[in-house]
């Protein structure tokens, strides 16, 4: 079930984004017409992480103790990535 969820967000992100270059194609001059495409962008970048939390809910609920370890170790690398892009 969530490998089709995560499926189908590729497939939003990626209408998002067209949707998005055709409204700055057409209207390039309204604010809002980019915002689809950031929409999108987050999106695809948030299914790796959000298929990691996952994962780790996973591992904790079948006691998998080390595998749960090993994926909030992955989600702590990250953060810390997102903190030191932010940062500079």
């Amino acid at each position: 079930m969530t490998d089709r969820l995560f499926e189908w967000n590729g497939r939003l992100s990626t209408a998002l984004m067209a949707v998005g270059l055709v409204t700055i194609g057409m209207r390039p001059e309204a604010p809002w017409a980019a915002w689809p495409v950031y929409l999108g962008l987050l999106m695809l970048i948030l299914t790796p992480v959000s298929r990691v939390v996952v994962a780790a809910a996973r591992y904790a609920r079948a006691g998998d103790r080390r595998s749960t370890l090993l994926t909030a170790a992955i989600l702590v690398v990250i953060a810390l990535s997102v903190w030191a892009a932010a940062v500079h």
